[in-house]
């Protein structure tokens, strides 16, 4: 089986899709090559229950559909609160007790909030002195000048002397939610170039995810560090390519 006919399988079995985009993901100067691979990306998400995960700073993603702040993000209906799994029921009964008790629907999400960016956001705006919590948007504050102290703003990442985490933190919250959901589900870890650069966001806690959920499965795409622990057994594979071009390739069928 080759490689693109492999991953489409799982990602038409798994329930779940966690999705870490790396360092090649950073758009640098490269921005069209970067929104390239989102648009490539989006394809295989937009049908799924997925979240990403993702080191770029520069806010490309959310140029995208799959930063959409109107488009609805797919949400795996719930069970009722209080009711046990009837999956050993015969068709006609859990038919039946779906009726007597309709799935609990969650609240739909957009799509920009599958999204958080732990090392922040270059274009959202913190003050370089640190002296609040705020965060603005693009030309939310005139001048770019901090309304509290008059010091200079400079974009919310973690290259800022004061990194103000409470800009990723409503995100992270959300995340590690949805994430606690994935106990025991198919689940498959779509991990994006990235490399050692920060190791301690994408790569090592997917490697532990795989490790404890049985049913999940990592699929790893570096064009360097595409290697994978001899715990994970069969459950990972490691494609030494780029992959922002793999993703491409693949949606457009040339890994066939």
């Amino acid at each position: 089986m080759t490689e693109g006919k492999e991953l489409q399988k799982r990602l038409e079995t798994c329930r779940k899709v966690i999705v870490g985009l790396g360092e090649e993901w950073k758009a640098g100067k490269g921005v069209e090559a970067a929104l390239k691979g989102y648009r490539a990306l989006y394809p295989l998400l937009k049908d799924k229950d997925y979240f990403i995960v993702t080191m770029a700073t520069d806010g490309v993603i959310f140029q995208t559909p799959l930063g959409s702040r109107e488009e609805e993000a797919y949400s795996a209906p719930g069970q009722p609160e209080g009711m046990p799994s009837c999956g050993g029921l015969p068709k006609e009964a859990l038919e039946k007790m779906d009726r007597l008790f309709p799935p609990r629907q969650k609240p739909k999400d957009t799509r920009w909030e599958r999204v958080v960016a732990p090392c922040g956001n270059e274009t959202w705006r913190q003050c370089s002195r640190s002296c609040t919590k705020d965060i603005w948007e693009p030309g939310e504050v005139p001048e770019d000048i901090c309304p509290h102290c008059g010091a200079p703003l400079v974009g919310n990442t973690i290259e800022a002397q004061n990194y103000i985490e409470e800009g990723y933190l409503p995100q992270w919250n959300r995340y590690t939610r949805w994430l606690a959901e994935t106990l025991k589900e198919d689940t498959l870890i779509l991990e994006l170039g990235a490399g050692f650069a920060n190791p301690g966001i994408l790569r090592f806690p997917f490697e532990k995810l795989v490790f404890f959920n049985q049913k999940a499965f990592l699929w790893r795409v570096h064009e360097k560090f595409p290697q994978i622990p001899q715990e994970l057994g069969g459950r990972a594979k490691g494609i030494c390519r780029n992959s922002v071009k793999w993703v491409e390739e693949y949606v457009n069928g040339r890994d066939y």
